[in-house]
């Protein structure tokens, strides 16, 4: 029997989300009998693919809990793949402050995305109000993030918030971090496995060989440091250490569950930004699927 396609909406091919990479090529969907097509869609563009039938699939936990905030959706999150991602505060080498990025710009992912919003809530809680004394630039929907580096390394952007590896790489070139943005609000954000209401009613036994693929896929990865750090070395084109150093940064933070209680502090993270009263987490879980190994 033929395997089947499904779509998978990620924000951007890094190692935040290397769960999901690694899964894919290693083969543990295939054995499920599915095949994954990744497509890139930052920010709210994640979920809004989810919901307008572009992707089977998407990522992006935050998503759906803002879109919640507005009114009733068919959005569902299946399960936590990704606890409080990483991302840093790249700046120029002449940056040493927070002070000295008055009057600069920070390219920060697409509007809506936890990061961005991490980064107007930092800004702020250090005494500069975002685009009067710093300008935040969320990314366009045409701009890659090797669009992002490239404009960064050439003086566009006085800094660049940046998941693993870009942090590192471009640590290595001479740049350096001057935070890590989820140390600051812990418990904020997860990336996760997103699928509608008409996707689980009719494609069930679909939705369940995508979560088994993905759970003992993050499994393996976990547990084979000298797969996944094979794996990454070549999807990501690092040197050994610097690959390892990755890994160590991120396996911990990768996981394949769901907690009421950590999505309602990510809820309760995007009211108190939005001003609205916090959604109950269970409006936008489905938890039939969270034991599935």
């Amino acid at each position: 029997m033929a395997n089947e396609t499904v779509r998978l909406a990620i924000m951007a091919p890094t190692l935040n989300l290397c769960n999901y990479l690694f899964g894919i090529e290693q083969g543990f969907f295939l054995k499920e009998g599915i095949e994954v097509e990744v497509i890139i869609r930052p920010g709210l563009r994640n979920t809004q693919a989810v919901a307008q039938g572009e992707a089977d699939f998407g990522a992006a936990n935050e998503c759906v809990i803002q879109t919640a905030m507005r009114g009733p959706t068919d959005l569902r999150i299946l399960l936590q793949v990704l606890n409080d991602p990483l991302h840093d505060l790249i700046v120029q080498p002449g940056i040493r402050s927070l002070e000295d990025l008055r009057g600069k710009q920070v390219a920060v992912p697409g509007d809506g995305s936890t990061p961005e919003i991490q980064t107007r809530l930092f800004l702020q809680k250090n005494g500069l109000v975002p685009d009067r004394d710093v300008f935040v630039v969320p990314q366009a929907p045409a701009e890659t993030m090797g669009d992002r580096v490239r404009k960064f390394e050439e003086g566009a952007f006085a800094a660049l918030i940046a998941s693993p590896p870009t942090p590192l790489l471009l640590q290595a070139k001479g740049y350096h971090s001057l935070t890590e943005l989820s140390s600051h609000f812990p418990g904020a954000a997860s990336h996760g496995l997103v699928a509608t209401t008409t996707t689980i009613e009719r494609r069930r036994a679909l939705v369940e060989a995508v979560v088994r693929g993905y759970v003992r896929g993050v499994t393996a990865l976990k547990k084979d440091r000298v797969a996944a750090l094979r794996f990454i070395t070549g999807r990501f084109h690092l040197e050994a250490s610097l690959a390892g150093r990755c890994y160590d940064l991120l396996r911990d933070r990768w996981t394949a569950g769901l907690s009421l209680e950590s999505l309602r502090a990510e809820c309760e993270f995007q009211a108190r930004n939005a001003g609205v009263d916090p959604i109950a987490p269970q409006a936008i879980t489905d938890a039939s699927f969270s034991g599935i190994r």
